[in-house]
């Protein structure tokens, strides 16, 4: 997409803003839930936990494996810290939180929101460096740490005040909120970015709109437990919102340090209804043997973040409960969710499952390689517009980002996602890949997402990763990790590129190819391409 000097795209587009199916549509209709309220002022600010406090005050709300809240005593910690927060952290300030997955996470959310905060959370089990540079660019004037945790904060200046929340210790404290601000940025996470370097996206109060769409999507009710995997820097807070807002119960599991097998029991044993994350965890998890009494109360199984392949949810479905919901959702940090759907599998085409229908609130146009409309049922770059994130955060305050001024929209923003797709007749979209993960191998087009595939379809593989590498006096290469089933012998490089270029053509077949025992992932479970890319390169 090609864009003017001062960041407005250039080619008048052609839009498309409509959803052809109810949100539900596909999924759990049959569900009872209560409907999310559609005005704006009334899900700003904490009002809607508190109306789930006054309706199930004795439920339980969160607990992680040691500590366990009901709904009245989470608001009764939430209005002790809000409180704290308020007293400070001017108005418009911004405030860290360095915490696990506990159930301090929940009430940091909660009192951050209820105060008109800024919450920027660090993951505590991130390397030092990442958090150094995610605290240099946050802006914080306070920090929240919890009570006994042992998490070293020795990268934060020793004069940042710090406050320490003990989830245990009653508050009694009153009521507190501050007004409402649906523009002002309510909390902010770093990704990584494409060089490993923290990127930092601001959401606004307004995106709590957004959040409770999900529950309407998936009618979640007082009956679900949700089990938080992610921490505040990742998918943390929307688990978060997400339980409540709607009387749920969010089980929180560190996985990074209880292991995956324990996240494993705690779904069988506890009863975990709802289960949301990338496609390639969820393979990794649904290949170990005996998964089946693990995710058998599982109700809806969302996976987000990567393309999913016909054998994953081929897989899945033999170890999920028959009722279980399979849902897709796809977007990206800097615009929330952009297209969902409840899968079927006789809508797959090609091997790839559609991405979705467009969700409410967003519109989206497919441009050619010079920035112009394609035609319909062509393939085009993805441009959204419609409800964002509010921008970039640098030095503690909010930028422009990579968003562009809509030329069709004065005064609102659009953003270029660099993913390809194409709309059927239907309203549904295919996926067809990256627009930066393909590239010129001899002057053709190669798709690094085809090769992938292609090495996962061979027997012996679990999984594979490939990327390019930029070859002195060549240009551009292709290289691939594979890793082997557990108890089976990968095949040989030769046999695994004879496939690729069976499936695909010659000039994606990869140059080098390596079996490793497991592949490094970054904090969102996504490949560390920067360490695989080591491999080839030192």
């Amino acid at each position: 997409m090609t864009a003017a000097a001062d960041g407005t795209a250039r080619t008048r587009l052609t839009w498309i803003e409509d959803r052809p199916v109810p949100l539900d549509h596909g999924g759990p209709t049959d569900r009872p839930y209560v409907p999310m309220a559609t005005d704006a002022d009334t899900l700003l600010g904490i009002r809607p936990f508190e109306r789930v406090v006054a309706r199930l005050p004795d439920k339980v709300a969160a607990y992680d494996g040691t500590m366990r809240l009901t709904y009245a005593e989470m608001l009764d910690r939430v209005y002790g810290l809000a409180a704290r927060i308020d007293a400070a952290v001017p108005p418009g300030g911004v405030v860290a939180s360095l915490v696990g997955s506990t159930v301090a996470a929940p009430i940091i959310v909660m009192a951050c929101v209820a105060v008109g905060r800024t919450l920027v959370p660090l993951d505590a089990g991130h390397p030092l460096e990442r958090k150094a540079a995610i605290m240099q660019e946050s802006g914080a004037v306070a920090l929240i740490v919890e009570a006994g945790a042992a998490h070293d904060d020795g990268f934060v200046a020793a004069d940042l005040p710090r406050l320490t929340l003990d989830p245990a210790a009653v508050t009694g404290a009153a009521r507190i909120e501050a007004p409402g601000d649906p523009d002002a940025p309510m909390y902010v996470i770093f990704t990584s970015g494409s060089t490993g370097r923290p990127k930092g996206i601001a959401y606004a109060n307004a995106a709590s709109a957004t959040m409770a769409q999900q529950v309407d999507l998936f009618h979640i009710n007082e009956d679900d437990v949700l089990i938080g995997l992610g921490s505040l820097s990742t998918g943390g807070s929307r688990d978060a919102f997400l339980a409540l807002t709607t009387g749920a119960t969010i089980r929180l599991v560190d996985v990074k340090t209880a292991g995956l097998m324990e996240a494993l029991r705690v779904m069988g044993e506890e009863g975990v209804t709802f289960l949301s994350f990338v496609p390639s965890f969820v393979r990794m998890v649904f290949g170990l043997p005996g998964v089946e009494r693990s995710v058998r109360h599982l109700r809806v199984l969302d996976l987000h973040g990567e393309r999913t392949l016909a054998p994953d949810l081929a897989l899945m479905r033999e170890k999920l409960p028959a009722d279980c919901r399979i849902s897709i959702t796809m977007g990206a940090s800097e615009t929330g969710f952009v297209f969902s759907w409840f899968v079927d599998e006789a809508k797959i085409e090609g091997g790839v499952a559609p991405v979705g229908y467009l969700l409410p609130g967003k519109r989206v146009a497919l441009v050619d390689e010079a920035g112009g409309p394609t035609p319909p049922g062509a393939i085009g770059e993805l441009l959204v517009g419609g409800t964002l994130a509010a921008g970039g955060w640098q030095a503690g305050r909010l930028t422009t980002g990579r968003y562009l001024s809509d030329p069709d929209h004065p005064g609102e923003r659009l953003y270029p996602m660099g993913d390809l797709l194409r709309m059927r007749d239907d309203g549904l979209f295919d996926y067809i890949g990256r627009a930066d993960r393909r590239l010129k191998i001899h002057g053709l087009w190669a798709d690094l997402g085809e090769i992938e595939a292609a090495l996962r379809s061979c027997g012996g593989i679990a999984d594979a990763v490939a990327l390019p590498i930029e070859v002195d006096g060549e240009g551009d290469a292709i290289v691939a990790v594979v890793v082997a089933d557990d108890g089976d012998e990968s095949p040989d490089a030769a046999t695994l590129r004879r496939a690729v270029g069976l499936a695909t053509a010659e000039h994606m077949i990869p140059r080098t190819i390596r079996v490793i025992d497991t592949i490094p992932r970054l904090a969102n479970y996504k490949p560390d391409l920067v360490r695989l890319r080591t491999l080839f390169t030192t």
